[in-house]
């Protein structure tokens, strides 16, 4: 385990998501119509200032608190009684204000705020990606202890989202981080994921399973197939997409994934959070790591985390 990867998957997951913030809800022509047929190559202002991240990222920063108030040993219980105060401090007191929070995760939350047990607080139909675009704290903490990160992955999505789909975004997200930093193989990696989703019934296999159909295909028709982003099966879809196209290359990853017609900051931070884990805080460009907000605040936690996951 290496300090600076942990770095890595937390600024490159909100670098990911500051670079699709000002292009999440514009359509790929709007986008190129705005910066160029390459799309938008660097932090850009948007709803906020350039450099300025969104409810995905605040969204694991919560989930990362949780977890380290919890510890790593907790029982589950235990760890879901932290993480859901932390989604009620979001919900309350957002870290630099809201950002488009999702109303799926907004409901889960108001219902932790009343009382309302975590096993069912969340939207029991929702499969939006917002459990998902959160996970990677729980594959930075029980790295390798496949058994935990599905425990946690699905009860921490049940704060929020219910859907089976979900549950297997949020495991699968979690896991992948889990591989990158284990330096697994990329083309390994749908093959795993998909045996530890299998549980999660067939939808989220067949999305999942689109990935290889399109790997060479142009961006604008695989995108076509491989969906928007917007939901959980479809946002880890591309992600990976994303990262498998430039496994080795964090900069053409997370620039791919912030182009696109669909849910393009959680789409860059998913693929930004694997592509940070693999290949480690160097390959972030050092602009980037310089303009992101709260630099200071996300390399802490990611340190936090690491401690946590080597105790």
């Amino acid at each position: 385990m290496e300090r600076e990867r942990y770095r890595g998957c937390i600024l490159g997951l909100a670098i990911g998501d500051a670079l699709g913030m000002p292009t999440e809800f514009l359509s790929l022509a709007e986008i190129r119509a705005r910066w160029g047929p390459e799309g938008v190559t660097d932090l850009e202002a948007g709803s906020w200032p350039a450099g300025s991240f969104t409810d995905d990222t605040q969204m694991t920063l919560a989930l990362a608190e949780g977890i380290l108030a919890a510890g790593r040993d907790a029982a589950v219980d235990t760890i879901m009684a932290e993480v859901g105060r932390e989604f009620v401090r979001w919900m309350e007191e957002p870290l630099g204000g809201h950002r488009a929070p999702g109303n799926t995760c907004l409901t889960g939350c108001r219902n932790l705020a009343a009382g309302v047990p975590w096993r069912e607080a969340g939207v029991a139909e929702s499969k939006g990606c917002g459990s998902a675009m959160r996970a990677a704290p729980v594959g930075l903490v029980w790295l390798g202890d496949y058994e935990r990160i599905r425990e946690i992955g699905v009860a921490q999505s049940l704060a929020t989202h219910g859907h089976p789909c979900a549950l297997a975004g949020s495991v699968a997200v979690a896991a992948l981080v889990s591989m990158a930093l284990e330096g697994v193989a990329p083309g390994e990696m749908l093959g795993r994921v998909l045996d530890l989703t299998a549980d999660r019934g067939d939808e989220f296999a067949a999305q999942m399973a689109v990935v290889p159909e399109v790997l060479d295909l142009p961006d604008a028709e695989a995108w076509t197939d491989l969906g928007g982003g917007w939901v959980a099966e479809e946002a880890v879809a591309g992600a990976l997409w994303c990262f498998l196209r430039s496994p080795n290359d964090y900069r053409a990853t997370v620039l791919r994934a912030a182009s696109t017609d669909g849910d393009s900051d959680s789409l860059a931070c998913i693929a930004g959070a694997i592509s940070g884990a693999y290949n480690g805080l160097d390959a972030i460009p050092q602009d980037w790591r310089d303009r992101v907000e709260r630099v200071g605040y996300l390399a802490d936690v990611a340190d936090r985390l690491f401690e946590l996951a080597r105790a």
